[in-house]
């Protein structure tokens, strides 16, 4: 072969080289390189954020971009999003539970199980039983689902879990769903709250169920009756005002659903603005209507969702 072609094929041969070497050197620099953040994070008990399922324990986070995304602020998102109560997680973050990956654009973080440790004894706001709703419920514009629920204390020594129970139950009875003050709840993280730190959170059960069995439960007698009850145009039945719409209606006691609704179109068929006829009495936080002061016999009325 002739030297200068000789020459031009070793020249073509360096440049592809160099070439290549670059494009192996530029893709390097691009890509983003995960840390590990120090420290673990705890999962106090069986957790999920939506369709992922995270066993109570401790979790190392992994940033997989840390030029977008700090260890503390993706520590401060993992705990925001375990506290979201539906897994709709908010400002456009995205779960992937196959790998455990949180994204948002170029920022992202993986969480992964420590190695494992010694058992630490549970979390002492964690209720250890699940309180369960009988049927799909709401607490004014708050949804509830059937199904088992696990309450968390907001701190310990401030409140008890049987009285978070009992209160959540009184909460779910509740008529027009504006809870007596000083209480309130933010329903992106199903919490209520008296104060900053008193007060509990709700969120549906994950993981297997406790040995000793479930807490509370609501209804806690009686059920709720088929179908719905309609009141055509705003009315009233003593204080207890009714605005038109579907209503749910729970008959309990010797009170049988088709009694209960015939019972609650006669009150408001006969326009009783004050008290009712003997021996019915009203309770008008709960919409609660008894058969007598201290009955157990009667039925609860409640705005359908």
């Amino acid at each position: 072969m002739p030297y200068s072609k000789t020459r031009k094929l070793v020249a073509l041969v360096l440049a592809v080289t160099a070439w290549a070497c670059a494009s192996i050197s530029t893709a390097s620099a691009q890509a983003p390189r995960a840390a590990s953040c120090p420290g673990t994070f705890e999962v106090l008990h069986d957790d999920s954020v939506g369709a992922l399922y995270l066993p109570a324990g401790p979790y190392v986070i992994i940033v997989l971009n840390p030029s977008t995304l700090s260890c503390p602020d993706a520590s401060e998102l993992f705990r925001e999003f375990l506290e979201d109560y539906d897994g709709r997680l908010v400002g456009g973050w995205r779960v992937a539970p196959s790998t455990a990956t949180f994204t948002r654009g170029s920022q992202a973080f993986r969480v992964t199980a420590a190695s494992p440790t010694p058992p630490t004894p549970p979390s002492k706001r964690v209720c250890p039983s699940y309180f369960t709703v009988l049927h799909n419920d709401h607490i004014g514009g708050f949804a509830i689902r059937k199904g088992r629920y696990r309450i968390t204390l907001l701190s310990v020594g401030r409140i008890s879990c049987a009285r978070a129970s009992n209160d959540f139950a009184r909460f779910l009875q509740d008529f027009d769903g504006i809870l007596p003050r000083p209480w309130f709840v933010d329903p992106s993280t199903g919490t209520f709250m008296r104060s900053r730190y008193v007060g509990f959170r709700i969120k549906p059960w994950s993981g297997p169920l406790p040995p000793n069995g479930g807490g509370g439960t609501h209804p806690s007698t009686g059920g709720k009756c088929p179908g719905t009850f309609r009141v055509v145009h705003n009315d009233r039945i003593g204080t207890l005002r009714l605005p038109r719409g579907p209503y749910l209606i729970t008959a309990f006691g010797s009170v049988s659903c088709a009694q209960a609704s015939t019972q609650f179109g006669s009150f408001l068929d006969n326009d009783y603005t004050g008290m009712l006829p003997r021996p019915w009495r009203l309770q008008v936080t709960t919409g609660t209507f008894l058969r007598g002061n201290g009955s157990q016999n009667g039925f609860r009325v409640k705005p359908a969702r």
